[in-house]
């Protein structure tokens, strides 16, 4: 699911053709392995397949970022089979990356089976904390003509308190900041980095420790804290995390002042990076 969450969660908040998507160009290269095309040559000359060998070249060819052929190939099961979480999670992943790659004219049917997909999964599973964040975003993000929704945007944020003290006052400051309450939105976000004395959070996203490193830096002055926070970011970094290793990197640098400050990263920082403009903007 790691590939999932990276599609996911990257391609959000509909960084899509709503609002500024990182580009992937600032994160390390997808590099396909022989070991990798060969299974792939491999299953797509079978004729028969399974539907787990269906399921691997799915993800075999999100891995790739062959990103049509995965989705073709997801869209036939979860219409074969509706109630299995990972192909509606998964689709909806691939759906909104496609969505993200054209026009916002030619995305509207991607984001149709996007928004279906997660609200089936959201169905299946509602306990699930990494489904209530996306439809959390979906709600927020999408205009109200494509399913957009305070309503249910609320109702999102509440679930994802129920489940995960830190990751619920972190998608409250989202969710207000997105909304233009920045004082709510500090709030919330000086409720997260109170909650922790150390850098170490159990059950939480590893996109949350940057999170933590951005708030700890700005808003506490902790550079320890914040240091710790972006160091674990880098050292347990995988393909489901939605910020490139280069920009804790960059905060890593300007906490231990090792280079003189990249302007060139600060401004990627500045135009990727919500939050770190949201903050320098209003309360540096």
């Amino acid at each position: 699911m790691a590939i999932a969450q990276r599609l996911i969660l990257i391609i959000f908040c509909l960084g899509f053709s709503y609002g500024q998507r990182i580009p992937v160009a600032l994160f390390e290269p997808v590099v396909i392995t022989s070991e990798q095309q060969s299974r792939i040559d491999a299953l797509d000359s079978l004729s028969g397949k399974s539907v787990e060998q269906q399921h691997e070249l799915a993800l075999l060819y999100a891995s790739t970022r062959a990103f049509e052929q995965s989705f073709d190939i997801l869209s036939s099961l979860a219409e074969e089979d509706p109630e299995n979480y990972d192909y509606q999670f998964m689709l909806g992943g691939i759906a909104g990356t496609l969505a993200s790659e054209v026009s916002q004219v030619k995305s509207l049917p991607y984001v149709r089976t996007m928004k279906t997909a997660f609200e089936q999964a959201a169905r299946i599973a509602p306990d699930s904390l990494t489904i209530q964040l996306v439809l959390l975003e979906l709600y927020t993000e999408l205009p109200w003509v494509l399913g957009g929704s305070n309503k249910k945007a609320n109702k999102a944020l509440s679930a994802v308190q129920s489940l995960s003290t830190i990751e619920g006052f972190l998608a409250a400051g989202y969710y207000y900041r997105t909304t233009k309450k920045n004082k709510e939105a500090l709030v919330a976000y000086l409720n997260a980095v109170n909650e922790v004395d150390v850098c170490s959070i159990p059950e939480v996203s590893n996109d949350a420790y940057y999170v933590m490193g951005v708030l700890s830096f700005y808003l506490q002055k902790d550079i320890t804290k914040a240091l710790c926070f972006f160091e674990h970011y880098v050292f347990h970094f995988n393909g489901g995390d939605r910020y490139p290793k280069s920009f804790a990197r960059h905060y890593i640098e300007k906490l231990t002042s090792v280079i003189h400050e990249n302007e060139e990263m600060e401004e990627n920082l500045l135009a990727y990076d919500p939050l770190s403009r949201w903050i320098q903007n209003n309360f540096k």
